[in-house]
Parts: C-alpha cells; sequence; structure tokens
C-alpha cells in the first residue's frame, strides 16, 4: 500500500508540472509568430505526459482499471514527448518555426521509428538515444545562443534535471530507500516546470517582432 501510495503521489506531482507547462504554452496569443507552432508542439508535449500522469496516479491511488489506459498514454508519452518539446526548445532557441507539415513528418517519423525498434526488441535503447541526443543538442545550441541568462539558465536547469532523471536514476529498483521511479518523476516534473518557464520567456519575450517562414 505504501508503494502504490507513493506512485500515486510522484505521477500527481508529475501531472501538476504538465499542466502548469501546458498552462504556459497555451498564452499563444503573447507569443511572436514565428514561435507559436513551437509553443503548440511543446503543448502537444506537455500534455501527452499530462494525461499519462493523470491515469497513472488513479491507477496507482484509485484503481487498476486505469492499467490499460495509463500504459497507453505512457508509451505515448514516453517516445514521443521529448522530441516535441526537445525540438520546440531548440526551434526556440535559434529563432527558428518549422511548418505543420514538418510537425507532422516528425510525428510519423517517431511512431515508424518506435514500431521499428519495437520489433527488434530495442525501443528502450532507442528512447534513451533519442532523448541524450535532443538533451545534448539543445546543450550545445544554448551555450552558442545570445539567449538571455534568465531563460538561458532555466532550460540549462531543465536538462540537467532530464539527464540526472532519465539516464542517471533511471525508473528500476530503489536508491536510499526510495523507489527510482518516484525520484525520477519529480526530476522529470522538475524539469518540466523550469523548461515550460524558460520557453514561455523566450516566445514571448525574445525577437516578438521577427517575420520567419516556417521551413
Amino acid at each position: 500500500m505504501q508503494t502504490m501510495s507513493s506512485l500515486a503521489i510522484s505521477d500527481a506531482v508529475l501531472a501538476f508540472s504538465c499542466l502548469f507547462s501546458v498552462f504556459l504554452m497555451a498564452q499563444k496569443k503573447a507569443f511572436s509568430d514565428v514561435h507559436r507552432l513551437s509553443a503548440t508542439a511543446a503543448l502537444m508535449g506537455f500534455l501527452l505526459m499530462a494525461l499519462a500522469s493523470i491515469t497513472g496516479s488513479l491507477r496507482y491511488g484509485i484503481s487498476s482499471v486505469w492499467t490499460e489506459p495509463h500504459e497507453m498514454l505512457a508509451n505515448a508519452a514516453m517516445f514521443l514527448a521529448p522530441p516535441l518539446t526537445g525540438i520546440a526548445t531548440c526551434l526556440g532557441v535559434t529563432v527558428s518555426s518549422w511548418s505543420r507539415a514538418a510537425w507532422g513528418r516528425l510525428i510519423l517519423g517517431v511512431c515508424l521509428a518506435y514500431e521499428v525498434c519495437r520489433w527488434y526488441g530495442v525501443d528502450i535503447i532507442y528512447r534513451d538515444i533519442q532523448m541524450a541526443l535532443l538533451l545534448l543538442f539543445a546543450l550545445y545550441l544554448l551555450i552558442r545562443s545570445s539567449l538571455e541568462p534568465g531563460p538561458r539558465w532555466l532550460i540549462i536547469g531543465s536538462i540537467a534535471s532530464y539527464f540526472t532523471g532519465v539516464l542517471i536514476i533511471g525508473t528500476e529498483g530503489t536508491l536510499a530507500g526510495y523507489l527510482r521511479l518516484d525520484l525520477f518523476r519529480y526530476l522529470i516534473g522538475l524539469g518540466n516546470l523550469l523548461l515550460g518557464s524558460g520557453l514561455y520567456f523566450i516566445f514571448k519575450n525574445r525577437y516578438s517582432n521577427t517575420d520567419q517562414t516556417p521551413a
């Protein structure tokens, strides 16, 4: 019961962080045109994580009837949320934009890559490599950019939190008496709060009058 309760609580905390970032990304009227599609993509990524976390909290805290919806949404969030939020971050830092068609091709490509990796039993390796590459590329762009210190450090903090959760803590077993899965969720939640805040300031304040043509 204690384990089940801790999982329900950590999922609820993660859901809160996701919904906070969804709220920030929904303020699209305050964003410059070049950033609005990126904000929509990031919103979709945070929303997927929010739905997965909400159903997870219901599963572990109320009833196992939520097991199937939780597993389906958690799987979708695990593979789609990182590229949606990660590429939105890269585009925000570089003041670039993708077209709706380009975002659609990304989603289809990620789904296809996942299915191929699942057939060969390397979907977890694909997930970790995808996450690591996105984090490293975003960090590289941040170092090279002229971004203001506030948003820069918010996003760097989010990258550090994601990196620690995904590639160091993991989700299996325990650490110092705590479930690694709980610690993982708290770190991802912290990363979401930092990333959502950083993206909000970038999308709202940086190059607000820039006129860019989507790729």
